[in-house]
């Protein structure tokens, strides 16, 4: 056998070969637990703050324990706004039906009355993107490839959120197989001609407008944050590593991050208590001890040094620009020191960009082989990006490897300097529907970058324009320094307005 026949039949083996069988991510995620060293700073012992806001989540426990309202009430509420909203909006692929929602909501209620409370969550209504596993509920991905298909049981983090409580309303839409920044089935609740973000946008929807308190979403190279800047709630990516991705549909098996979306701070810390920690069904997770993340908020911030990246401010529409540099303003008047900082190579956010593009695109045609003679269901846009991405050699995609690597390991030291990063989520507000196109990498570019290295990434409302759209601040730390930036966004909350549509 020649050398050139025996390269194509090893390549044969290759393409052959079940990846699904693999363990997930094992040599990344031990890159990330290497980086985990002492916090650079004990923000639990930082003094705390009397107007901290509190989240709706907390209220509404309040009101529940003091019996002003009740899981069928909470219910009733957000169903209402759901048949206001959705013909509109569009932001649910799947809603469970009304009668067994209100049915579940009366038997928590029934509990409650009984002395049981699961959590803080006991009887309140989240959503769930449709890419994560719900039993009983379809999961098409957004996409004909997967059309009626019924898993059989619930993701890691929804069977968490069930046993605490939480009523799932339904299944939120998102882009193709999350595979784009837009969500195009949905529209912006600040102004219906506009995109609201993705992938994860129907879950931004419904906690923008009130249909859930949380969401369940996903983010891989953005889809947390992008939608969450558009639509003026929180998007928080944790630490990769912290939080299972079991039952959630494969984009990129180093790179996809199971996602939070709230209102406030408190939301989503509350929400990470509760799915946190390390699942035997998911080797990527991280057997490190649980955390009490709520122990991060209402704290003065005064003395934090939080890096302003230079590059991530180029090519930002003025407007944007503007309103971020406002909420870099009240930083300051909270007593934060924002340092303006470059990062080690000038080219380092366009290659982290470029080179993430590679990895993430690359494992998702590995995971689309499963479906062999599904290329006609694909929509265009996801279609030509898994063929092109089917003809990567091995060499970029270890070029692309190695360089990831490389750039975790500088901006860990970069940040060593710094308790936080600071730069606007996206560069633009959202985009007219039809234009989105044009917009997808712009949209995503100052995102990118930390998924594919597994920092936690938190994305606060910033403000709106001048056009009233919402603006986002992405706040960045290093791996396991998530308390950092929940204590950063809690300290903006204390200051800020509430953003609703």
């Amino acid at each position: 056998m020649d050398t050139r026949t025996s390269f194509r039949n090893a390549v044969k083996d290759a393409q052959s070969y079940d990846t699904d069988k693999v363990d997930r991510r094992p040599g990344f995620i031990s890159s990330v637990a290497r980086l985990r060293k002492t916090r650079k700073r004990n923000v639990r012992a930082l003094p705390t703050i009397a107007n901290g806001r509190r989240g709706p989540v907390a209220d509404a426990a309040r009101l529940m324990a003091d019996g002003a309202t009740s899981a069928v009430e909470q219910t009733q509420r957000a169903l209402e706004v759901i048949n206001r909203l959705q013909p509109e909006l569009n932001a649910f692929a799947h809603l469970a039906p009304e009668s067994e929602l209100l049915e579940l909501a009366g038997s928590l209620d029934r509990e409650r009355a009984e002395g049981k409370i699961r959590s803080p969550i006991h009887g309140l209504p989240i959503s769930v993107k449709d890419v994560v596993h719900v039993k009983g509920m379809p999961t098409s991905s957004g996409s004909k490839v997967m059309e009626g298909f019924m898993p059989d049981d619930d993701a890691t983090a929804v069977q968490l959120l069930r046993e605490a409580g939480a009523i799932i309303m339904g299944k939120a839409h998102t882009h193709e197989f999350a595979l784009g920044v837009t969500t195009p089935q949905s529209r912006n609740p600040w102004d219906t001609s506009r995109d609201p973000g993705g992938s994860s946008g129907g879950s931004a929807i419904s906690i923008s407008t009130g249909m859930s308190f949380l969401s369940v979403g996903t983010d891989t190279r953005a889809s947390i944050r992008v939608p969450a800047s558009l639509c003026g709630t929180l998007g928080y990516k944790p630490t990769y590593g912290l939080v299972s991705t079991d039952g959630i549909v494969t984009l990129s098996w180093s790179m996809d991050h199971t996602g939070l979306m709230g209102r406030t701070s408190e939301d989503v810390a509350i929400m990470m208590n509760i799915i946190q920690g390390v699942d035997p069904k998911d080797s990527g997770t991280l057997d490190v001890p649980n955390d009490d993340y709520t122990d991060y908020l209402f704290k003065d911030v005064t003395g934090l040094r939080v890096g302003l990246v230079v590059e991530a401010l180029e090519g930002a529409d003025p407007e944007t620009l503007q309103t971020f540099h406002s909420c870099v303003d009240t930083y300051k008047s909270l007593g934060v020191e924002i340092v303006e900082t470059k990062l080690p190579s000038a080219d380092d956010f366009r290659l982290a960009n470029n080179l993430g593009l590679i990895i993430s695109r690359t494992e998702a045609a590995t995971y689309q082989r499963a479906f062999p003679d599904a290329g006609p269901k694909y929509i265009k846009q996801v279609f030509e990006q898994l063929d092109e991405a089917a003809k990567v050699t091995a060499v970029d995609y270890l070029t692309a490897q190695r360089f990831r690597s490389e750039f975790q390991e500088r901006m860990f030291a970069e940040l060593q300097g710094f308790d936080a990063f600071i730069m606007p989520t996206t560069l633009v507000p959202a985009v007219k529907a039809e234009d989105t196109e044009r917009y997808l990498t712009i949209l995503s570019r100052n995102c990118i970058p930390w998924s594919m290295i597994g920092f936690p990434t938190l994305s606060v409302p910033a403000g709106l324009t001048s056009g009233g759209l919402p603006v986002g601040a992405q706040l960045v730390a290093a791996p396991f320094d998530d308390g950092i930036i929940l204590a950063l966004a809690s300290a903006l909350e204390s200051v800020t307005e509430d953003l609703r549509p």
